[in-house]
């Protein structure tokens, strides 16, 4: 006889099948035990289900072989499966329309929901970059998981900011998790998981990184936090997607202004003139969540000189000195690449060390930086 649990990874095995219809067919029988009883003729009967599902769905129900191989990777793989009949299912997540009914999960979940989104775009500006980084450090540094979807540009950034404060953050995929997307992310993977963190996804192993999954991800990334913060993004993007989904969910809406020029200032400031608070730091967040008694942790940041540097950032960090210079006369002075100054300055910023000024200009910091 199976279990519940057993029944819904066999039912979220089904090729094809979306949660939305998992509920539906919940819905139609009142249980799994009587839905996996139904003739296929039965199921073809529900609502918006068509018919392939239906014999899908009873072919797999049986499927004790799938099962058993699927329960072997998860123990291979240090996965552990979440499914809505268990007690350890995430509760804002369990209540949204539809919530994913099998959860992959790499990694361990945060005992409190006090988490927070940052997404935006993949083809994100240094502005963009700069913002999200330091949105994930201050919300990490105030015990706040930040969530995000691993993506290039601003989910990446958000991740690397939450982990550099020695936070938690959550990474939610569009695909397997034994199909990790995008693949140069495997290490930002692995950190975030050591940092007691996890990978999520909804998918069964061996799921490519399909574009229809990456809008249907999103609703996770919004439903398991209390609001999402915008960094960027076009009038037509998965990060607008995300900020509909936490609208539906009654999740606040954050979003970040940014030049009116940039095309990916658009969806931000759209959601801006909807409504969407302004965000400028993360007090600003800490504020609409009433969570403005959250403070950094004892003994503020760490000493400057008890930070151990990666090369390129202790090469840019010596071609910088406490009267400003333009971005242009550090990569001189270092020798590097533009695109690596940027960078390095980028993360010896979040870190405190370093401070920029209008016109791109930077000194060494004094003292920690607001």
């Amino acid at each position: 006889m199976l279990t519940d649990r057993e029944r819904w990874i066999l039912l979220n095995g089904v090729q094809g099948i979306r949660p939305l219809h998992q509920h539906r067919l919940l819905d139609a029988f009142g249980t799994l035990e009587r839905l996996f009883a139904a003739p296929a003729e039965a199921l073809s009967r529900v609502d918006k289900i068509g018919r392939v599902i239906p014999v899908r769905v009873a072919s797999q129900r049986g499927n004790t072989v799938w099962l058993a191989r699927e329960l072997a990777t998860a123990r291979r793989l240090g996965v552990t499966l979440l499914t809505l009949a268990d007690a350890g299912y995430p509760e804002l997540l369990r209540h949204i329309p539809d919530a994913p009914p099998v959860l992959y999960i790499r990694g361990r979940l945060p005992a409190k929901a006090l988490a927070v989104a940052i997404v935006g775009s993949r083809h994100a500006s240094l502005y963009g970059l700069q913002t999200a980084q330091r949105l994930g450090h201050d919300l990490g540094e105030r015990g706040v998981t930040v969530v995000s979807g691993l993506a290039k540009g601003i989910d990446a950034a958000a991740h690397q900011g939450c982990l550099r404060a020695g936070g938690t953050t959550i990474a939610v995929l569009g695909s397997a998790l034994d199909r990790l997307y995008p693949e140069e992310h495997a290490t930002l993977a692995e950190q975030i998981v050591e940092a007691g963190g996890a990978i999520i996804s909804e998918h069964s192993f061996g799921t490519g990184p399909w574009g229809h999954f990456f809008p249907q991800r999103n609703r996770i990334i919004s439903g398991l936090s209390l609001g999402v913060v915008v960094v960027e993004a076009a009038l037509r993007s998965g990060a607008l997607i995300t900020a509909h989904a936490a609208l539906e969910q009654a999740r606040e809406v954050f979003a970040v202004p940014g030049p009116v020029t940039a095309s990916t200032s658009q969806g931000t400031h759209a959601l801006l003139k909807q409504g969407a608070r302004l965000v400028a730091s993360a007090e600003d967040v800490f504020e609409e969540l009433g969570l403005a008694a959250a403070a950094p942790p004892e003994g503020g940041a760490t000493p400057f000189a008890a930070i151990e540097l990666p090369d390129a950032e202790e090469r840019v960090f010596a071609c910088v000195s406490a009267r400003a210079r333009d971005v242009d006369t550090i990569t001189q002075a270092s020798g590097m690449d533009a695109s690596q100054v940027s960078s390095a300055l980028l993360h010896l910023e979040l870190k405190r060390l370093v401070q920029q000024l209008p016109g791109k200009q930077f000194r060494r910091a004094t003292g920690p930086m607001c």
